[in-house]
């Protein structure tokens, strides 16, 4: 392969071309450029080694399909076989993303609680998305991911080895990230990319890896019999129910320790049942994506500001903030259907499934007891009080927090304010 130099063009498949600005960074596989396309700045990546015909033609195919979501740095234009090689132009990553590998190192870390939820939110999205397309990723792990930590936006790059549901590219998956039946050999698919979601999720959560305990640590060099062992034929989750001997161990795995009794139970009990040796044996038992997404908004309801230390709590059955430990004092929720989400001020609420949040709870400066709810979306409500008056709420207006109030968001969504 020849490298590529300032000035060089290289010829699109579609007629047109790109010019090389400058290298960005490389890894195993190929070079990332910075390129000039029609006067717009995108990405190149060019490969080191070519990948064969058939990968060439399966890009190919991915282009003309398109991405299944703008959370995918897809492959949107592909290069003609030149200079010995090939590669795909993608959007260029923005400023203020960085690697999910900077957040398991805590060089990054998280805004707020709700800026994580939103980047699973997104994480979970884009993979349904990408199966519903008919698409399995085949090789999902940490170094797929860009997260803007203030808001939770997340960009999926490297989608070259994204392949149909069936069919096998040449990339098995990175060690520590791949399902155990596809470290025994089997062949990528959807149920795999759900193994791997739910690792990438867990890590998330948790910063540490959930089959990596005291069996992992007393190993004295990780060679690959053992990486076949530890993630395949013998993996055993960290917090197993029935068999303790891979705790996680102090002094070593002490973001687990710390975090895994901070998040609501009902996290802790979704993760212990997908790292299950049944779940781990059966791979169509495994959770799909849009099950996550309805545990990370069940998660999202339970998230409050604390009165008190003005810090975000999940609050649970006790009541206490994580925080402070002082009562949280939640006195009234937003019912919508079997949902209830709590209402402190400060507290920000998602009506949908989406991480734009709708609405603000805020003190009335007029009233300190009272509590409004704000329109920060960019849609008018419909607030109805009990006896049966309308009020139309536009964006940046506020309806009481009062018992019996009820909410119509954007025609969809009938809500109730209930205090107590």
């Amino acid at each position: 392969m020849t490298e590529l130099k300032t000035g060089d063009k290289i010829s699109l498949t579609n007629g047109g071309y790109v010019t090389i600005v400058k290298e960005l960074g490389r890894g195993g596989q190929g070079i990332v450029y910075l390129v000039k396309l029609n006067g717009e700045e995108k990405a190149l990546k060019w490969y080191i080694n070519p990948p064969d015909k058939s990968f060439y033609k399966n890009l190919q195919n991915n282009v003309i399909q398109g991405a299944p979501s703008d959370a995918f740095l897809w492959p949107e234009y592909l290069t003609e076989r030149q200079k010995g090689s090939y590669g795909y132009v993608m959007k260029l990553r923005p400023q203020g993303y960085y690697e999910f590998g900077n957040y398991l190192l805590a060089k990054k870390s998280f805004k707020s609680y709700s800026a994580m939820l939103a980047a699973a939110m997104k994480i979970c999205n884009g993979f349904m998305l990408l199966h519903r397309f008919g698409y399995s990723y085949q090789d999902l792990n940490d170094g797929n991911f860009f997260i803007n930590p203030n808001n939770g936006d997340v960009l999926i790059c490297d989608n070259d080895n994204v392949m149909p549901h069936g069919e096998k590219s040449d990339i098995m998956g990175k060690a520590r990230y791949m399902a155990p039946e596809i470290v025994a050999g089997s062949i990528p698919d959807k149920y795999s990319d759900r193994f791997s979601l739910s690792v990438i999720l867990f890590m998330l959560f948790y910063a540490n890896h959930p089959f990596e305990g005291a069996k992992v640590v007393g190993c004295p060099c990780m060679t690959e019999s053992f990486e076949k062992k530890f993630y395949g034929s013998e993996a055993l989750f960290i917090y197993d129910e029935n068999d303790k001997s891979n705790l996680p161990v102090q002094g070593i795995h002490h973001n687990v320790i710390r975090r895994w009794p901070a998040f609501p139970a009902i996290l802790r009990e979704t993760f212990q049942r997908e790292f299950s040796q049944e779940k781990l044996k059966n791979p169509q038992e495994r959770m799909l994506e849009q099950n996550w997404e309805k545990l990370i908004n069940s998660l999202r309801d339970s998230l409050v500001v604390c009165p008190h230390c003005k810090e975000e709590t999940f609050v649970e059955k006790d009541g206490k903030c994580m925080n402070c430990r002082k009562d949280v004092g939640v006195n009234a929720h937003l019912k919508m259907g079997n949902r209830e989400l709590l209402l402190t001020p400060g507290t920000d609420l998602y009506i949908d499934n989406d991480n734009i949040p709708d609405c603000r709870i805020e003190v009335n400066p007029n009233d300190p007891s009272m509590m409004l709810i704000k329109n920060i979306s960019p849609n008018a409500w419909t607030a109805e009080t009990p006896s049966g008056k309308l009020k139309i709420v536009q964006p940046n207006e506020c309806a009481p927090v009062k018992n019996g109030i009820k909410i119509t968001f954007d025609k969809t969504y009938n809500c109730e304010i209930v205090t107590h």
